[in-house]
């Protein structure tokens, strides 16, 4: 038993001397153990003279720094850096400070790398935005979200028979978004082969168009070769071709009061005419159109036309109601409408025998009242630029010539025979005097022309009008001499024999100008009242100021 309790008795002081170890500091050096919280105190003496001082490179734990004798007013900490910086200096040299840090530094660059070291093993160079003069271009226009498709083609035509013929034609179509909001389309279509389509098909293909349209929410831009087709008011309902800009906007005043306004500015590229005529008797056609001024030989713009018979607006194409030439201006109908002598025909179209540079301006406005009451207004000017003249010019003797014949355009026949000298291919006449006996038996006296090869004679180059049967002195010769010669007819009892005058006719330069105002009002849900007036201004001929009461 006395060996038992003296086993037990040792075994009991172990362990309470292994506990007490236990508790007890396992080294008295700081740096051999982390975890002791005594060993990350600090105190050192700091001097007072050099402000901002940084007095260690870690992080300071906040409550835990003081200066010994200072209170906390006296000084600034920035805890991060572990700089101290006085408010207030102390009267001695260096003061002793006490704190405790963090293991590290809150702002410390880390890194794995220098970037010095590896700067050329990158498979890919980083970007950089450069600025200044710099800076690349790759940047410089951003065309947003833009889709575009097109071709491009080069062709060569040769044969036994003709010369070798080099054709190009480029069409592209862009679409898609400027910025994140502006949409833009764009068609571009350059073909040099001078033609148009014609007319035997429903299917029109255009040649030489540039069309750019911008949109944003509620206004759009249109620029280019624009189709401007006007028909909310009765008297200014058009369609025309033009090469400009047009506007239009639509703009929400109020909730019950919306305001729409298209304005443009173009340049026409036809001129308007109307022809009305009556069918032959079974005769399909062709019918040849007429100019404004009376001209059988022009190109009619593809698409401009309409064709009505009787009132009734036509279709074209060969399985519709007619088809359309526009490279000689005529019009044939097909089996489908049958052409009689009481039917009335009536052909809309533009034509591209412009004389003058015609500039177009459009101005519409409407707006909508609680969808009880619109007002409208349109403003019109189609005016030609006397002083920009295109397939002719004037001198001043034809100008004076135009400005004594006022509205009388139609007269507007100025003999011109300007002297010129034989060469191949021309076609000159000399001036005879002549005599001829009326039926009364009078004798006239009378100066005129005749086709002459002799160069020693005082030769002319002139121009013949068609004025119609019986309104003229001269007729074509079919001798067969090579080229359109004329020769005189005399008069009988006075009146002309001939169909064409020995004159160049003159274009005179036109302006025409159109108001028009309405509204409409719905007094029900079934009953509407409409009101619409219109004023207007059309001078034939701006070079005179001949009966000018008569333009409006």
């Amino acid at each position: 038993m006395s060996s038992l309790r003296l086993l037990i008795l040792i075994l009991v002081c172990s362990s309470v001397s292994s506990m007490i170890q236990a508790q007890q500091p396992q080294s008295k050096n700081p740096a051999k153990n982390p975890k002791n919280i005594t060993s990350n105190l600090h105190k050192r003496f700091i001097p007072v003279k050099k402000e901002p001082y940084q007095f260690d490179s870690l992080s300071i734990i906040p409550t835990s720094f003081s200066v010994a004798g200072i209170p906390d007013s006296a000084y600034a900490l920035d805890f991060t850096n572990a700089v101290i910086t006085w408010k207030e200096k102390p009267p001695a040299d260096s003061v002793l400070i006490a704190y405790r840090t963090f293991p590290f530094r809150f702002n410390s660059i880390v890194k794995r790398l220098n970037y010095d070291s590896i700067e050329g093993n990158f498979m890919v160079r980083p970007y950089s935005l450069e600025r200044g003069a710099q800076s690349g271009s790759d940047n410089f226009f951003n065309f947003g979200n833009i889709t575009y498709n097109g071709s491009f083609g080069r062709s060569l035509t040769f044969g036994n028979n003709q010369d070798a013929v080099v054709t190009s034609n480029l069409n592209l179509q862009l679409s898609g978004y400027l910025a994140d909001s502006i949409q833009i389309s764009a068609a571009l279509t350059d073909n040099n082969i001078p033609i148009q389509p014609d007319g035997t098909t429903a299917q029109l293909s255009e040649f030489d168009k540039i069309f750019l349209q911008f949109k944003k929410k509620n206004w759009s831009l249109s620029m280019g070769d624009i189709d401007l087709r006007q028909n909310q008011q009765y008297f200014l309902n058009f369609y025309k071709r033009l090469q400009g800009a047009s506007f239009e906007t639509t703009t929400q005043i109020s909730k019950t009061i919306t305001n729409k306004s298209l304005v443009s500015a173009a340049i026409a590229k036809g001129k308007f005419n109307r022809n009305i005529f009556q069918g032959q008797e079974g005769n399909q056609g062709p019918y040849r159109l007429q100019g404004a001024n009376n001209e059988l030989y022009f190109v009619v713009l593809a698409g401009t036309e309409k064709v009505f018979v009787d009132g009734q607006l036509m279709q074209r194409g060969e399985d519709q109601d007619y088809i359309i030439n526009y490279n000689t201006a005529e019009v044939t109908f097909t089996p489908r409408r049958l052409i009689t002598q009481d039917s009335r025909i009536q052909v809309e179209f533009e034509y591209s025998n412009q004389n003058f540079l015609n500039v177009n301006l459009n101005f519409y406005n409407e707006t909508q009242f609680d969808n009880k009451l619109k007002l409208k207004i349109g403003v019109y000017s189609d005016d030609d630029a006397r002083n920009s003249p295109i397939n002719q010019t004037l001198s001043p003797d034809q100008i004076r010539f135009l400005s004594t014949i006022g509205d009388s355009v139609n007269k507007a026949f100025y003999p011109a025979a300007p002297l010129d000298t034989l060469g191949p291919g021309k076609v000159l006449y000399k001036k005879i005097d002549t005599v001829y006996k009326a039926s009364n038996g009078i004798y006239y006296h009378d100066s005129v022309y005749v086709f002459s090869v002799d160069s020693t004679a005082k030769l002319y180059n002139l121009s013949f009008a068609d004025v119609g049967v019986g309104n003229g002195d001269y007729i074509p010769d079919l001798n067969g001499i090579n080229g359109n010669v004329y020769i005189w007819v005399a008069p009988v009892n006075g009146k002309h024999q001939g169909q064409f005058l020995a004159a160049q006719f003159l274009v005179a330069p036109k302006t025409q100008r159109i108001l028009s105002f309405g509204l409409d009002y719905n007094l029900t849900k079934s009953t509407i009242f409409s009101f619409e007036g219109a004023t207007s201004h059309y001078d034939v001929n701006t070079l005179s100021n001949i009966g000018k009461s008569a333009d409006d």
